[in-house]
């Protein structure tokens, strides 16, 4: 009895907190790739809200190349870059799940360009390249998702108060 009444208090929580995954980007990660590109996108198994998530692109030159702000739609998150050109990159990402929680990781990816292909213009000059640390990555961690620990550790202590009182009551 009491074994079930702890494992039904605790199946609660876990529910909600199942953070939104990352599921693939494009370009993939790892990934060389051989015709220019527009934008980075990433893909996750649920929708992520559009406040707060960040995308930024870096690459050679020391440069950010992301260009303009953000857009989700539903579960695909899209960062518009400037052209790229032939060099290593590496994308740091930060999102907020669908259960308020900020989730984020970085990838890498290599451009390899004809030279018929490579641009002439970049990132303006002066861009300098962004880090995890940048502004504009940690203010998305200012998601105000205290709730899912507040709600879980209620629950916790509700449940712990339920299976003291079944004990104490089981006593002779």
């Amino acid at each position: 009895m009491i074994v079930a009444l702890v494992a039904a208090v605790l199946a609660v929580p876990q529910a909600a907190w199942a953070h939104s995954q990352l599921l693939s980007t494009t370009p993939t990660a790892g990934a060389t790739v051989t015709a220019p590109i527009s934008e980075v996108t990433l893909t996750f198994n649920e929708p992520v809200h559009q406040k707060f998530s960040v995308v930024v692109v870096n690459g050679p030159g020391g440069a950010s190349y992301s260009a303009g702000h953000v857009q989700v739609i539903d579960s695909v998150v899209h960062q518009p870059v400037h052209p790229l050109r032939s060099g290593s990159y590496t994308v740091a990402w930060r999102v907020v799940s669908a259960d308020g929680h900020p989730v984020e990781g970085r990838f890498g990816f290599t451009v390899a360009l004809p030279a018929s292909l490579e641009p002439s213009a970049g990132p303006a000059a002066g861009s300098p390249a962004a880090s995890p640390s940048h502004p504009a990555i940690a203010a998305g961690t200012r998601t105000g998702a205290r709730w899912p620990w507040l709600l879980g550790g209620g629950v916790l202590a509700i449940g712990a108060v339920v299976v003291a009182g079944v004990a104490k009551a089981k006593r002779p």
